[in-house]
């Protein structure tokens, strides 16, 4: 099923090994979704003592999960000053400190589960693309200065210094807790983490129906087989749109596509020029960085008419995916200025993904308003990676206990939006 997928983590990472017993007839969690999001809430439900299965439709991390740029960021992508400005200086701290829990308990777990995914924790940067928004950066250091986050403001000489290989860039803001990944590989993991715990990981199990039963809900499968779960998590980011049919997340969630371009491996000498970090510009429209001496980069999506959004095409798994050409040629336009030493260099691969967008830009994380049971872990904004490790363990304590123990998941209830 991943041979000829267009999402080039996808076709290196190893399939899960296979699960061919009969799908059970019930369970506490029937977890919908086999992304980031759903295998964390799937781990931490069955640690919670909770009976778990997950069914994806795929394979595991086959959609938005695994065709991102692998980048665990801090923040929304805003640069702190605007998150401040959206939320209030409290809630943006509370937020900002709960993101980096999410990424010390991640990295804990890869490094306990001995999972092999090319995680270098080595920080990210956010450089500026015009003088207007390194003065955003600057205030951004001011603020998190003054909340005591660990950063550093670069001048342009001083990024000249660190990335000789850029030009065309007035500044940047270099945070520390930032990190990349071969997502895949990571949720794999995962993934196989909750096995180890009990949970039934089933994939090729296509979810048509989700509906409310006597004692539950009663899960349907495209081929034919169901199950009953006392209770049901919606983690499966636009699709969930599908499954729910309250009409809260179809109201809730809108669909945004995302282009990525990666070349093949460079010669040693120009990959080694860019340092391991996570990296965005443009107010993190733009982004960047390299994995296995591939140079990768995304975004433009702002470039044409539309900006992508509503777009529920990814490609599918069946060969590959260029998305939009003026997107794509944006990006290797973007390349081109602001890094010559890669100008000419082929893009081989490229994929596109479809993320699921909310109006406060903040996930949704725990119940469905008006329904019992009914749970969603979903609407990252693109930004999955930074937040569901640590948003999966918050929706298992709100399905199991009713409260979750990270004080910032307050944030992300779906109730808001009412």
């Amino acid at each position: 099923m991943t041979a000829g997928h267009p999402s080039l983590w996808v076709r290196e990472a190893a399939p899960l090994p296979r699960d061919d017993r009969p799908l059970p007839a019930r369970c506490d969690v029937a977890v919908i979704g086999g992304g980031i999001a759903g295998c964390s809430a799937a781990l931490w439900l069955a640690r919670l003592g909770a009976d778990v299965v997950l069914l994806e439709r795929e394979v595991v991390a086959a959609r938005a999960s695994g065709r991102n740029d692998g980048q665990i960021l801090l923040g929304l992508g805003e640069h702190y000053n605007r998150i401040v400005g959206q939320l209030g200086r409290d809630d943006a701290r509370r937020l900002w400190h709960s993101i980096r829990l999410n990424h010390d308990l991640l990295e804990r777990e890869l490094r306990d589960g001995g999972i092999d995914c090319d995680l270098v924790p080595a920080g990210g940067l956010r450089l500026a693309e015009s003088e207007h928004e390194l003065v955003e950066l600057t205030e951004a250091a001011a603020l998190l200065a003054a909340d005591g986050i660990e950063h550093e403001l670069l001048d342009r000489a001083e990024l000249a210094r660190r990335l000789p290989v850029a030009q065309g860039f007035h500044g940047a803001l270099r945070l520390p807790g930032e990190a990349i990944v071969q997502p895949v590989a990571m949720v794999r993991g995962l993934a196989l983490r909750a096995r180890t715990v009990g949970v039934r990981v089933v994939e090729g199990a296509e979810v048509v129906a989700a509906r409310e039963a006597d004692d539950g809900f009663r899960v349907a499968l495209r081929d034919g087989r169901s199950l009953r779960s006392t209770a049901i998590v919606h983690a499966t980011s636009t699709l969930a749109r599908e499954l729910d049919d309250s009409g809260f997340l179809r109201a809730q969630l809108f669909p945004f596509r995302g282009q990525i371009l990666a070349t093949d491996a460079l010669p040693a000498e120009l990959a080694d020029a860019f340092p391991p970090w996570a990296m965005s510009s443009n107010f993190c429209y733009e982004y960047f960085r390299v994995h296995r001496r591939r140079f990768v980069v995304g975004g433009m999506r702002w470039s044409v008419p539309g900006e992508q959004l509503g777009i529920l095409d990814d490609g599918g798994t069946g060969g590959r995916d260029d998305g939009d050409p003026t997107v794509r040629a944006n990006l290797l336009r973007y390349v081109a200025d602001h890094f010559p030493a890669l100008a000419g260099v082929d893009f081989p691969h490229a994929w596109t993904g479809i993320m699921a967008g909310t109006a406060d830009a903040l996930p949704l994380c725990g119940a469905l308003p008006g329904r019992t049971g009914a749970f969603a872990l979903c609407g990252f904004n693109g930004y999955g990676l930074s937040f569901a490790f640590l948003a999966g363990r918050s929706l298992a304590e709100l399905v199991v206990d009713g409260r979750a123990t990270d004080s910032a998941a307050a944030l992300f209830a779906p109730r808001r939006l009412v």
